[in-house]
């Protein structure tokens, strides 16, 4: 009998997402040195435990543990739950741990244009509010609580997550 498993559909996903908040991280590393801007270390804090191998690297030929770690946790999360929050499902759609969830806002999947303004303080959470990803989820799920099979039907659909049977 064969396992099922899951990967991220275009492995590109994570590679941008990696992109764009390594250029976060070098920006709030910047305009602490300068004192442009009050930059908060739990920003810079919540950005490098994030690069910290927490974004799952298929290019990588010497995988660290901490890579074999999240990428074990953000699978277990599409096999072992039965209801995931926003942020988890959309950590999983970017290829992120989705365990790191607690660092995106937690009202996310409430957040609307007009009340984009509230998260100019937190970078990070910017950076997921402005992906597509976010917005097609919140299309789809109107709330915090999303059925975890739902979910998966959704994203192989929408091309964001493939099965793999081993």
């Amino acid at each position: 009998m064969s396992e099922i498993t899951y990967k991220i559909f275009h492995e590109r996903t994570a590679e941008n997402i990696k992109v764009e908040i390594q250029k976060l991280h070098d920006l709030l590393l910047s305009d602490n040195k300068k004192n442009q801007y009050k930059v908060d270390l739990n920003d810079i804090n919540s950005v490098e435990v994030i690069l910290a191998d927490n974004i799952l690297d298929f290019k990588t030929s010497n995988i660290s543990d901490k890579q074999l770690r999240a990428r074990t946790e953000w699978h277990n999360f599409l096999a072992e739950k039965k209801y995931l929050n926003f942020n988890e499902c959309l950590l999983i759609l970017l290829g992120i741990n989705p365990t790191l969830a607690s660092l995106v806002e937690p009202k996310l999947y409430k957040t609307e244009l007009n009340d984009v303004g509230g998260l100019k303080e937190n970078y990070l959470s910017l950076i997921f509010f402005q992906r597509v990803e976010n917005h097609l989820l919140r299309e789809r799920f109107r709330g915090n609580k999303i059925n975890m099979d739902e979910f998966i039907k959704w994203a192989m659909d929408y091309k964001y997550l493939r099965e793999v049977k081993i």
